[in-house]
């Protein structure tokens, strides 16, 4: 397995993407960020030189079922279109285009978990600890990104002037990730995404986000957007919180 030839087999089947518009290309450069934050988290983690490679080629891989739901759907929106991830899993099966990215068959169950589980709620307790660990390599590198993109608006919750919901809002302030199914408004949204610090697996993942200040960067943004009063009260309560779990 060579991550330049995989890397270049990404670009080669992104490339008819990119003339659906800016949404592809900035998957892509997400897709190159994630796949960056793989490699430093696996370093930290002090993995073999070759298990440094499969987490890259796991973040590389991760989101390749994007391209195919913004041709079907023009939307990255899993809950009114497909899963992604599942359909990444679908991608690369479809007459073992996987081939064309790695040939070791002993890795293919490692990088498809890895993919199929990297949206979801949690990790399957039955996969191996080697998978797992692949698995919250590549969740927490997509979390930091994502968070990344909230700082610099190119993901950005119109939160309809609303507070978050209780039941949402209790999750934060217990240090708990939300789940997707307990989402009541637009604002609960920008919750899930604050929500993602309590799901963080590792030392180094937390030291970047801590590191950029990324959360603050969040926060500013969408208490200087809302005129709503319980909302900025909510924000500025998890600020709070970010600082003691920072510490902690």
């Amino acid at each position: 397995m060579k991550i330049k030839d995989a890397q270049k087999e990404f670009l080669h089947y992104t490339e008819e993407y990119r003339s659906l518009g800016t949404s592809c290309l900035l998957k892509i450069h997400h897709t190159f960020r994630v796949m960056n934050l793989c490699e430093t988290i696996a370093k930290s983690l002090n993995l073999k030189k070759k298990d440094v490679e499969i987490a890259k080629l796991c973040g590389l891989l991760h989101d390749i079922g994007r391209f195919e739901q913004w041709r079907n759907f023009s939307s990255f929106d899993d809950s009114s279109t497909v899963d992604h991830a599942n359909l990444g899993v679908e991608v690369l099966e479809k007459d073992d285009y996987w081939k064309s990215y790695f040939t070791d068959e002993s890795i293919k169950k490692t990088v498809f978990n890895s993919i199929r589980y990297h949206n979801k709620y949690s990790v399957p307790s039955d996969l191996s600890e080697r998978d797992q660990m692949f698995c919250n390599i590549v969740r927490d590198a997509d979390k930091i990104d994502i968070l990344y993109l909230y700082t610099r608006k190119e993901i950005h919750v119109d939160t309809e002037n609303q507070a978050f919901s209780p039941k949402v809002y209790q999750c934060l302030m217990m240090e708990s990730q939300i789940n997707r199914e307990d989402k009541k408004n637009k604002a609960d949204w920008l919750a899930i995404s604050l929500g993602f610090l309590f799901g963080i697996n590792y030392e180094e993942s937390l030291r970047i986000l801590m590191k950029n200040d990324y959360y603050n960067k969040e926060i500013d943004i969408y208490q200087e957007e809302t005129n709503n009063l319980e909302l900025k009260e909510q924000l500025e309560n998890f600020r709070q919180k970010v600082k003691v779990y920072r510490k902690g």
